[in-house]
């Protein structure tokens, strides 16, 4: 009686540990992840994709939270967001004393390929071909008459208050642009798109600043205009291009002792400019949302991000959009 008590109590024991272990096997499966989004749409974009590859390929349920930059660093600091996929490293800086001090880890580069500056489009340098650089906009002031007729010649620029903007300003008076053109501030991003598809949509001249990626250059062929090479010295008077910044994924502290297979996801994440374009412009040109550009990526680049993940997370992905 002695030896069966006890080896019911040791199978008692042990089926409560089996137990255990397949409850923490479950509650695995079922963690959440909480992804920090940006307001604008190729950070929806990344965080589509990564969502629909997590909880299609590694069966955990993703959660995208929208917050500003300062809201999204303090998040993950405090452990209130697990990832962000579209960190613009200059625009924060604190960053890289945020990473000294252990606030969040940078695990990859989602692309580092951004462009800014004053663009033209592909068929008006086709038939000026001399027209190649910032410095040659002065020879060619008089293909850029204001659509709205006041007479003068237009640089277009973005919003007031863009840092972007106050750089733009220096460069126009600096190179002496505001001699020949009257630097003409947008009020928000879809004017300035507006006026670029304008033009663009029946070839007349426009030059103007823009950015990568966006959109209206995944749908637009546009060229960059030439300018000498970004030096901190030089930016901080309106001289040179733009410099290009490090687009990061940062995952918060304790994410990789936690999540491990994931970890290795976001470490292994990293596209582009060019796809990031062309996946907006899927967005613009078919009037969809976020969640579709993901899917026409997924669809498109399975070389790409088959790269990212294992074996069985690809197969489990692929079978989830047949």
């Amino acid at each position: 009686m002695f030896k069966q008590t006890n080896m019911k109590k040791i199978l008692g024991v042990f089926i409560a540990l089996v137990a255990v272990v397949m409850l923490a096997s479950c509650g695995t499966k079922q963690k959440e992840l909480t992804i920090g989004e940006g307001d604008w749409d190729s950070n929806q974009v990344h965080d589509q994709i990564a969502k629909y590859i997590i909880e299609n390929g590694y069966d955990v349920k993703v959660n995208i939270v929208l917050a500003d930059t300062a809201l999204l660093l303090s998040a993950l600091k405090s452990n209130n967001v697990d990832v962000s996929l579209e960190l613009w490293t200059d625009n924060i800086p604190s960053y890289d004393s945020d990473l000294e001090a252990g606030h969040y880890e940078e695990v990859s580069t989602n692309f580092a390929d951004n462009k800014q500056g004053l663009y033209i489009p592909k068929y008006l340098q086709e038939q000026y071909p001399d027209l190649v650089s910032v410095e040659d906009l002065k020879r060619y002031s008089h293909l850029f008459d204001d659509p709205n007729g006041s007479g003068d010649q237009v640089i277009y620029g973005g919003p007031e208050g863009w840092a972007a903007t106050e750089f733009m300003y220096k460069k126009v008076e600096l190179y002496g642009l505001d001699e020949f053109y009257n630097f003409k501030t947008i009020d928000s991003n879809a004017i300035l798109s507006a006026t670029l598809k304008a033009a663009y949509d029946n070839e007349l001249p426009w030059v103007g600043y823009n950015w990568e990626p966006t959109w209206i250059m995944g749908i637009y062929d546009m060229v960059l205009l030439e300018d000498s090479a970004y030096s901190e010295e030089d930016y901080a008077v309106g001289r040179g291009a733009f410099p290009s910044v490090d687009v990061t994924v940062v995952v918060r502290d304790g994410f990789k002792k936690e999540f491990p297979e994931l970890y290795d996801f976001f470490s292994n994440y990293q596209t582009s400019t060019e796809i990031t374009n062309k996946a907006l412009a899927y967005m613009q040109e078919n009037d969809v949302e976020a969640y579709d550009a993901a899917i026409w990526f997924l669809e498109t680049y399975e070389d790409l991000w088959g790269t990212w993940v294992p074996e069985d997370v690809k197969t489990n992905v692929l079978d989830s959009l047949k």
